[in-house]
């Protein structure tokens, strides 16, 4: 295969399902090895396999972003074997429909150890990498909740996805001097199995500008943009993939 990411190593957090296998097609299909990373090593050698099938290069690797002392270690070992680590996308997280009243402090925590504290430690791995080699692109995927709050899953993942935004933010100022470009997506209401379960999908497309929900696709479009040269002065930005939903 060839395409616009030929020779690139991408690694994609929580890729064994949903928006994160959507990404991890995409890049493979436009010429990136992709590491497919998720909690879940069954379903991120399902998403190795589709890519394998089409021509692709993939694998499937056992990542829990939440222990934290273990990803750089992880990600030097990814060099090791593929080189370099050219692409980093956060897509890993979790999400529970929790009323704001009744949110605990065990709740809050564990969110937050994936969302939020994950996704820094694997970004700043990955900086790490990326600043040696003088080049990389990180991308965030938060959610149209962290810019103007959620009922849906809860005050946590809100406050995460966040966090996640600023953080694009603080890695694009940082990052580049080195040749780092850091962006976040800010995805609406995709229609996901994560998105099924917490009742989202009962939400009516006419509340959106565009009539309909988005699918894993439209999100892995944009990270195909802000992962190639096309986006190469393009840094700190929030892409929001909602069809309009934000400026209801």
């Amino acid at each position: 295969m060839s395409g616009l990411l030929e020779g690139k190593v991408a690694v994609v957090t929580g890729a064994g399902r949903g928006i994160g296998e959507a990404i991890s097609l995409k890049l493979a299909e436009n010429g990136a090895t992709v590491v497919i990373a998720d909690i879940d090593l069954g379903n991120a050698s399902a998403v190795a396999e589709k890519i394998h099938g089409s021509g692709g290069k993939g694998e499937a690797v056992r990542l829990d972003v939440a222990e934290v002392s273990g990803i750089q270690s992880w990600c030097d070992a990814i060099v090791k074997r593929l080189g370099r680590i050219d692409i980093w996308v956060n897509n890993a997280g979790i999400s529970q429909d929790i009323p704001i009243e009744d949110l605990g402090e065990k709740d809050w925590d564990r969110l937050m150890g994936v969302d939020l504290k994950g996704a820094f430690f694997c970004s700043q791995a990955a900086y790490r990498i990326m600043k040696d080699q003088k080049s990389g692109k990180i991308i965030n995927i938060g959610s149209v909740a962290g810019e103007r709050g959620g009922l849906f899953a809860g005050a946590h993942y809100s406050a995460a996805k966040a966090g996640l935004i600023v953080l694009a933010k603080c890695f694009a100022l940082n990052g580049g001097k080195y040749n780092i470009n850091s962006n976040a997506i800010a995805p609406g209401l995709i229609h996901t199995q994560m998105a099924e379960e917490l009742g989202i999908m009962r939400s009516d497309p006419k509340s959106i500008p565009l009539q309909r929900f988005g699918t894993p696709l439209d999100v892995a479009n944009t990270v195909l943009y802000l992962a190639s040269s096309l986006s190469d002065y393009v840094t700190g930005l929030t892409v929001d993939v909602n069809g309009g939903l934000f400026m209801r």
